[in-house]
């Protein structure tokens, strides 16, 4: 056991005997699902005070409307400008960051796909860099995002103060599990882990898949553990419905995708509690939240800066629809000076009755995209997502036809070759023998504002399929 527990600490540096007792308890719970993944939150002593003191921070001060960009962040640019390669190319000497601000060059997720090494700061200790991929949802890029733990820690603060504003207060202590996160993908990575943020709480990612267990075993797992709330994306909501799982958490997160109206309801009639929408990428962490009854996204960190802009960069008007815009964060290898997330929203400079923050209304964010196999199963975007990452590729654009035939446009990254065997072997796993045109475009995206391009689309309505459910495809962007 004690060499056991030191093994665990490697992970998870804060664990004790509280914190050791919780993670036995899922990893070894008799209903619990195949564990496939081992994973850690590697927080240390150190990072402690400066996470107890933006947990404070997010507390009391809230985002508030700013018309130019604020002095902490041209102090910031400021400071890391000398550091980060890129911004030197785009910020001449001499440049005023207040007078000239709309004319600094946006940022995107190109960028990051293709220059990452010219972003990361030239002065980051890079001894605990870790690393998330994305799987190219919204624009067809998949990246690969550094992070840092003690920054991703400060991820939990935002989280806290969104279930507060709901008025669900979890219990955050190795004697509960804080939080399951759901899944419901045919292959995905599943564990148990404990968060030191949260006084070692209990943690687990779960999947929804007859691969990982059975729905008896999953009802029970649920109703045993009893976690505080729960996360997932609007598809693993929708697989919760449809298992008959009847445990009801104090909350519902849901991220990822877009989160329709109808499905919300339907979740917060059936389980009678708060379903909150967490709007969140992996490259600037959570943005904004949204309660049931909330008009709109209200901002949530107090260290990013954001702007609506219009195609050529430039802001728009308050209140008009425009690109959501990022600038800021607490990510110490991934400054982002105004980041083009993709996703467009008005940004309305009042609150709501509730929040003072500014709100992001009519939020086109990335929505769930309905694919299905010969068979009339479903499959998940992010089941595409796995058998895409077995290439060295930049960029992606999927189609399924209403005769569920499949065209997939690549683009190669520099000096490789596409397996095109491996590609169709993938695809018939998940699609059965439907047909597949595989097309190779050095230029994908390079015509189209940001680079950006529809990842995923279907032609399939979403009513059509065998076992087919209307809350999978509810509210899309059209």
């Amino acid at each position: 056991m004690d060499a056991e527990f030191a093994a665990r600490q490697e992970r998870n540096p804060l664990l004790d005997a509280a914190g050791w007792q919780m993670f036995r308890f899922l990893h070894q719970h008799p209903r619990a699902p195949r564990w496939n993944y081992q994973v850690g939150d590697r927080l240390r002593a150190e990072d402690l005070p400066a996470l107890h003191s933006y947990r404070e921070r997010v507390r009391q001060e809230r985002p508030c409307w700013q018309a130019s960009p604020p002095d902490w962040l041209l102090a910031w640019i400021e400071r890391l400008e000398p550091q980060v390669p890129l911004w030197r190319e785009r910020l001449p000497v001499g440049f005023n960051l207040r007078r000239d601000w709309v004319h600094i060059p946006t940022t995107c997720r190109e960028d990051i796909a293709s220059r990452l090494e010219r972003l990361v700061p030239q002065d980051a200790d890079l001894a605990r860099l870790i690393v998330y991929e994305t799987n190219g949802t919204s624009t067809g890029h998949a990246l690969d995002v550094p992070n840092h733990p003690a920054a991703v820690a400060l991820n939990h603060p935002l989280l806290e103060f969104a279930l507060a504003h709901q008025a669900v207060r979890p219990r955050l202590d190795a004697r509960h599990v804080a939080c399951i996160n759901v899944g419901a993908e045919a292959r995905t990575v599943t564990f148990a882990n404990v968060f030191a943020a949260w006084g070692n709480a209990g943690f687990a990612k779960v999947n929804l898949h007859e691969a990982s267990w059975t729905r008896d075993q999953a009802r029970r797992f649920f109703t045993e553990v009893q976690p505080e709330f729960l996360t997932g994306d609007p598809v693993a909501f929708a697989t919760y419905a449809d298992w008959a799982i009847d445990y009801r958490p104090k909350a519902m997160v849901s991220t990822a995708t877009r989160l329709s109206a109808e499905l919300k309801q339907e979740l917060q009639a059936r389980y009678g509690c708060p379903v909150i929408d967490f709007y969140s990428t992996t490259e600037t962490g959570p943005i904004a939240y949204a309660g049931l009854s909330d008009d709109g996204f209200s901002l949530l960190p107090p260290d990013l800066y954001l702007e609506s802009l219009d195609a050529d960069g430039f802001p728009v008007a308050p209140g008009e629809l425009g690109e959501i815009t990022v600038s800021g964060g607490h990510n110490p290898y991934l400054p982002l000076l105004r980041y083009r997330t993709g996703d467009h929203a008005r940004l309305e400079p009042a609150g709501n009755a509730d929040d003072p923050a500014p709100r992001l209304l009519d939020l086109h964010a990335r929505a769930p995209v309905l694919f299905r196999a010969l068979s009339g199963a479903p499959v998940h975007p992010l089941d595409i997502a796995y058998v895409l990452r077995t290439q060295v590729w930049v960029q992606h654009e999927l189609l399924q036809r209403v005769d569920g035939s499949l065209r997939l446009t690549i683009r190669p990254g520099l000096a490789t070759r596409i397996d095109r065997q491996a590609l169709e072997d993938g695809f018939d796993t998940l699609f059965g023998k439907q047909p597949l045109e595989i097309i190779e475009d050095p230029q994908l995206g390079s015509d189209r504002p940001g680079g950006k391009v529809v990842a995923y689309r279907s032609e399939i309505s979403p009513g059509s399929g065998a076992g087919s459910r209307g809350a999978w495809t509810q509210g899309g962007c059209t």
